[in-house]
Parts: structure tokens; C-alpha cells; sequence
């Protein structure tokens, strides 16, 4: 008997749907759709090839909804009310950079079928896997850094309820944050209500939250086209530690380890294999790529158009949108600056937990089921971080945490091109492109510049 080309696309589906367990949350029935939506897209007109695929989209909202957390947007914020205009360009040069490793994520997704730290564990070892890329490089920089994510987003809940005459101090104000990132947690992959799409619907209203808020508060104040446009193409950075601190602190926030992981494994949950590698691709550019970059450019505009200007110079993030919000004016303008903000650090707390999870499950090789309370208590191990609204600054953490980082981006990075160059991982759909392989090299490169400049700075060997 011929199989019909529906049932050949249910059988498909059933096949993806069995590489991951969290995508066992999809059903045969609905991935079939998504794959037949796919193929018809391929020869659709432009404008409804762009709908199509934006409405099917999903990683990489996740991806930018959990880079766009407290240490990006402290370091933009920073940039713009020190520096003005002038370091823009760090912004499209890191994540244009690091794009090509979440390329590579997807390729491993999408064309190989395998994931990635057990590929790791077998090809470069278990140091290299299961510890560096994930029990260090993803689940110990979840649980860490969620401590500034709590400190940010309680500030700025405190901040937003005095605006409206209410006393919500961040010592009492974390207890309404810890159940919404925990449900929203453990949402992902929950088989009876669709979680994944659920998550995936709310990174895309937050990171829009974003630059809605952050776009209406530039036109308040207004910006230099010229000064912005120079910024964004002539390389700057000032003499001395201040100006590497920054280059470090912002080109490892901006994206690493762990959000080549999460990329990766997201599009696992979605079950994409190779009919939706172009889909994968459209997702980093419109998902990751372009949301981070404007919400990012927007930051810095908007702090180097006031603060700086105004030569104003407050250190930490909460600080920096107190000093910031007097001049934005009417009640609502507030209001909208502050919840762009906001939208920030919620997201990466939930995005963090995630991803946190599931590198602690492929690090073991436990199966991740999201009724488990293994697995529940894996994602919940980053909400530690609450109190954070006690001691906001670990410094000694926040050191040592980027000690680690930059070693294992190091290797994970290195990690990463092998396997795609590596014929017994992926066959022919192994890397072949130069200018790939390029865009590899030069990220590594930046990967190994970050890990020296900050073992330098860090032993005041940089020259002021």
C-alpha cells in the first residue's frame, strides 16, 4: 500500500517528536501542520513568507528574551550614560559574532539530530560536556547570575509602585516575582497545557515590551542621528581598564555558553529537524539577532541622550533609572520606561531556568520530565537568587563566576566547531562554508580575547 503524503508527514513528525523528550509536549498531528506550513512557505511571496515564518517562531525569542537580563542591560545602560554614543558598535560586533555559533546550534538541531553535551561527552569528553558547557557554562551561570536579576527587577518594582504613591520595598516585593518565574518555569514543557508555546508567547510580548518602552522613551528625549550612526560604524573605546572593563563586561553578557545551549535545545523542544533549518535560521535573525540588537542601540540612545549629557554618573542599574526617570516627564512616560525594564530581568530569570535544567539533565543523562520532581527541582534552583534583594552585589561570586565563564566559553566554543566540522557528527551536512568557518574563528577569537583581557584586568596588568 502507498503512504499518502499526510500520513508520511505524521510518521515524520512522530520521528522528530521522539529525538526529545520535551517535545513529546507537541502532538504528531500539530508538528505535521507545522511541516506542511513550512513547505508551502518556501514558494509564497516575500511579505507572506516573512508572516509565515515570524508567526512560527519561537527559540529565538527565547534566546534574546534570556540575554536581554540585568548584565546586558546594566553594561548598555553604562555604556550610554559614560561613553554616549561611542561604543554602539560592540553591540552589532558581539552578537553578530556569536550568531554564528547559535548557527551552529542549529545546524546540530536541525541536520545532525543529536544533542549536544552528549555529543560532547563522546567525541571531546566529559570534562568538556557534561562539566564546562553544562554544569558550569549554563546550570552555575543560571543560579548565579540570577542573583542581579532579582536585585534589578525588585528595584524596579519598588520603583514602579512609588511612582503610584505605593511603599513595595524589594525585601517584600520578591515574594510576588518568585511565583510568576516559577510557574512560568515550569510551564515549559508541561504536556497538558501546551507550555512550550505558552513560554515562547510571553518572551515574545516581553522582549516587544521592551522596545515599545524603551523606543517611546527615546522619542521623549530625543537623539543625535549623527553622533548615533558614527557610533554604530567607528570603532571606540577609551584608555585604560575602564574602557577593556567594559569591552569584557559586555561582550560576555551579550551572549555565550549558554545561549548556544538554550538555542539548541529549545529547537529540540520544538522538534525541528532539516525541513526546518531555514526556519531556525529566520528565528536567529528576527528572534535573536534583530530584537537584541535594537532593544540594545535603544539603551544606550536613550542614556547617552540624558545622563550622559547631563554628565550624570550613577553605578548600578536602579540608580541609573531613578536618575533617568524625573527627566522622561508625564506619569505614563514612566510608567513605560519602567516596565520595558522590568519585562528585562523577568525573562531572563525564566529563560535561566530553564535552560539551567536541562544542562543539569544532559549532564547526568537523566531523561528531563517535567512532572519529575527532579526536574522541578532543577528549575527551580536558580529562585536562590531572590536573595539577591538583600545582598545585591556578590562581587566575590561575580569574579569568580567570570573566571569560569571565560574558560568555558573557551572550550565549548572550540567544542562547537569541531563538531560541525566533524564528518563522524554530522556526515555530509558537515560544515563546508569558509566564510563560516570564519565567522567561527574570528568569535573564538573574541571568546579567547575576553578570557586574557579579564585574567588581566582582574590582575591589574592592564596599562592605563
Amino acid at each position: 500500500m502507498t503512504e499518502t503524503a499526510d500520513s508520511a508527514q505524521r510518521r515524520e513528525a512522530a520521528d522528530l517528536i521522539r529525538r526529545y523528550p520535551l517535545a513529546e509536549s507537541l502532538s504528531p498531528e500539530e508538528l505535521a501542520k507545522e511541516l506542511a506550513s513550512v513547505e508551502q512557505l518556501q514558494d509564497a511571496a516575500l511579505p507572506q513568507k516573512f508572516l509565515g515564518y515570524l508567526r512560527l517562531t519561537g527559540p529565538g525569542f527565547m534566546g534574546s528574551g534570556l540575554t536581554i537580563g540585568a548584565g546586558t542591560m546594566t553594561s548598555a545602560m553604562l555604556m550610554g550614560t559614560n561613553f554616549g554614543f561611542r561604543t554602539l558598535w560592540i553591540v552589532w560586533l558581539s552578537i553578530g559574532l556569536g550568531m554564528f555559533m547559535i548557527a551552529a546550534a542549529a545546524r546540530f538541531t536541525c541536520r545532525g539530530g543529536f544533542r549536544v553535551i552528549p555529543a560532547q561527552n563522546r567525541h571531546h569528553g566529559l570534562l568538556v560536556g557534561s562539566l564546562l558547557t553544562g554544569l558550569v557554562g549554563v546550570a552555575l551561570v543560571a543560579i548565579v547570575f540570577n542573583f542581579a536579576q532579582y536585585s534589578l527587577a525588585c528595584h524596579l518594582i519598588e520603583s514602579l509602585a512609588a511612582l503610584s504613591g505605593v511603599r513595595l520595598p524589594r525585601q517584600i516585593n520578591w515574594i510576588l516575582v518568585v511565583p510568576l518565574t516559577s510557574w512560568l518555569t515550569l510551564l515549559y514543557g508541561s504536556r497538558s497545557k501546551r507550555g512550550v508555546a505558552r513560554v515562547e508567547l510571553f518572551m515574545k510580548v516581553c522582549v516587544l515590551l521592551m522596545f515599545v518602552g524603551f523606543g517611546f522613551t527615546l522619542i521623549i528625549v530625543g537623539i543625535s542621528w549623527e553622533e548615533f550612526f558614527k557610533g554604530l560604524v567607528v570603532p571606540w573605546l577609551p584608555r585604560g581598564l575602564e574602557g577593556i572593563t567594559i569591552f569584557i563586561a559586555y561582550s560576555t553578557a551579550a551572549i555565550g555558553v549558554m545561549d548556544w545551549v538554550m538555542f539548541h535545545y529549545t529547537s529540540h523542544s520544538r522538534a525541528w529537524g532539516p525541513k526546518q533549518e531555514t526556519l531556525a535560521r529566520f528565528d536567529m535573525a528576527f528572534g535573536f539577532f534583530l530584537p537584541f540588537v535594537a532593544i540594545n542601540l535603544l539603551i544606550i540612545a536613550v542614556f547617552a541622550g540624558t545622563l550622559h549629557k547631563l554628565q550624570l554618573r550613577p553605578e548600578s542599574a536602579p540608580e541609573l533609572a531613578s536618575a533617568l526617570a524625573p527627566a522622561l516627564g508625564a506619569y505614563w512616560s514612566q510608567v513605560f520606561f519602567y516596565l520595558g525594564l522590568l519585562a528585562a530581568p523577568i525573562t531572563t530569570m525564566v529563560g535561566m531556568s530553564i535552560a539551567g535544567a536541562i544542562a543539569i539533565h544532559e549532564a547526568f543523562g537523566w531523561t528531563p520530565d517535567t512532572a519529575s520532581w527532579r526536574w522541578k527541582f532543577a528549575a527551580l534552583l536558580p529562585q536562590i537568587g531572590f536573595l539577591g534583594v538583600w545582598y545585591p552585589r556578590p562581587l566575590w561570586l561575580i569574579i569568580l563566576i567570570g573566571a569560569f565563564l571565560s574558560l568555558t566559553q573557551n572550550f565549548a566554543a572550540w567544542s562547537f566547531y569541531l563538531l560541525l566540522n566533524d564528518r563522524a557528527a554530522l556526515g555530509e551536512d558537515r560544515c563546508r562554508s569558509f566564510g563560516w568557518n570564519l565567522g567561527l574563528a574570528l568569535n573564538i577569537t573574541l571568546v579567547n580575547c575576553v578570557a586574557i583581557l579579564y585574567l588581566m584586568s582582574q590582575l591589574h596588568m592592564w596599562p592605563e
